[in-house]
């Protein structure tokens, strides 16, 4: 890769550094109470952490993300800016903005960190060509000088390790506590998750056994081989798929089957309660609205529930990545113009009666135009649709005068 070679010359890795890149390497893996192994990667296997990542990353993924010039009071999209064609469509020659934000997510919400080298076609002062995104566990370290520079320690696929200028990455952080690197959630909430695996473990088990070991079979005499019968027993009645079977035994034998009850171990409660609380951290809010067997999810709860969704789950992942996009891609005499837009608009649309009702409020209050409501219902424009207009007056942009004959409010 070309821009390697205009970087800090690679370092070789100190003993100290390999412990800590294999446990990078493998997911940085740790023992919970629960007696579960809790990494990065394996936290994907539980189920309500896979999808409350999958969730986020899709969502984001599909909003488009434009760079925005600003003249005084007008805004508009800043298609001639290099930028623009790699933040909105193709990040770098492999990936499309889609995979590249929606990774991003991913990297953010189990990691607390996105990293994404920017390369060049003609050194460090040239306009960034592409985006690349860092493997998880690649930056092995962030520091910080005594002029509080950041530089970051990567390692590449040809296995070198290069000490690179913080002013050649992009970096999105989540919740931090030094300022400049984020905090790992799954570090954090490893028991919660590791209860939630357990939970589901047992339950995999308890359902996999068929007859539980609270099975008894009582024998009148005395067994001379009691392990075979044990293996009989257990080859014919045990499993998921041979339960309710008949039993059939013989000298006298009698079976007392001891059942135990999930209700009575908590069991069902403690994965609703995992569950919520997963959901909690990852969305940043409550299971208070739709929650299953607790009641029936009404027009207006599932309508509260999405805004609540995009206020609090989307909104800090996103407004994070545009101020990111602010301070680490635009040059310094830059920043007092453009700016990045993820269009969320679209996630807040209700049914076509809703839609066409608001953008009427919006015409009519001269809040919008004609022509940026056909815009968000991605429709051509027409001519005279860049006018605002009243129910009595049409008034162009830019004017305070009513058209002849209309009244004005």
């Amino acid at each position: 890769m070309g821009i390697v070679s205009r970087m800090i010359q690679p370092r070789a890795m100190a003993s100290t550094d390999i412990d800590g890149a294999i446990r990078s390497f493998f997911g940085g893996a740790h023992s919970t109470a629960s007696g579960v192994s809790v990494s990065h990667d394996t936290a994907m296997r539980q189920a309500t952490v896979y999808s409350c990542i999958n969730v986020l990353s899709r969502t984001i993924g599909q909003l488009p993300c434009h760079l925005m010039q600003q003249d005084g009071k007008i805004r508009k999209k800043a298609l001639d800016h290099p930028l623009y064609p790699i933040l909105h469509d193709m990040p770098n020659e492999w990936m499309t903005a889609p995979e590249f934000w929606g990774m991003a997510i991913n990297h953010l919400t189990l990691r607390g960190n996105f990293y994404a080298l920017k390369n060049r076609p003609r050194g460090l002062s040239g306009n960034i060509r592409e985006l690349i995104p860092l493997a998880p566990g690649a930056v092995q370290d962030v520091k910080q000088d005594k002029n509080f520079k950041l530089t970051y320690r990567c390692q590449f696929p040809d296995g070198g390790i290069y000490d690179i200028p913080g002013s050649e990455i992009m970096h999105v952080r989540g919740m931090t506590i030094d300022g400049y690197r984020g905090v790992s959630p799954i570090a954090y909430i490893r028991e919660c998750i590791g209860l939630a695996q357990a939970t589901e473990e047992f339950g995999a088990r308890y359902f996999g056994s068929g007859t539980h070991p609270g099975m008894i079979v009582e024998h009148p005499g005395t067994l001379k081989d009691p392990a075979k019968l044990r293996d009989a027993l257990g080859a014919t009645y045990s499993g998921l798929g041979k339960t309710h079977r008949l039993m059939l035994l013989e000298e006298g034998m009698k079976a007392h089957p001891i059942a135990i009850n999930p209700e009575d171990s908590q069991f069902l409660e403690t994965r609703k309660f995992q569950k919520s609380e997963i959901v909690d951290i990852f969305f940043g809010m409550p299971l208070t609205v739709m929650n299953p067997g607790e009641s029936t999810p009404t027009y207006a709860s599932a309508e509260q529930f999405s805004i609540g969704f995009i206020v609090y789950a989307l909104m800090p992942w996103i407004v994070s990545t545009e101020k990111a996009i602010y301070r680490d891609l635009l040059q310094s005499d830059e920043r007092s113009t453009y700016y990045a837009k993820f269009r969320a608009e679209g996630l807040q649309r209700g049914s076509f009666r809703d839609q066409m009702e608001g953008f009427a409020k919006a015409i009519d209050k001269e809040i919008m135009n004609p022509n940026e409501c056909r815009e968000l219902l991605d429709l051509n424009p027409y001519e005279g649709g860049d006018e605002y207009r009243t129910r009595t007056s049409t008034v162009k942009q830019g004017s305070n005068e009513p058209q002849k004959g209309s009244e004005k409010y």
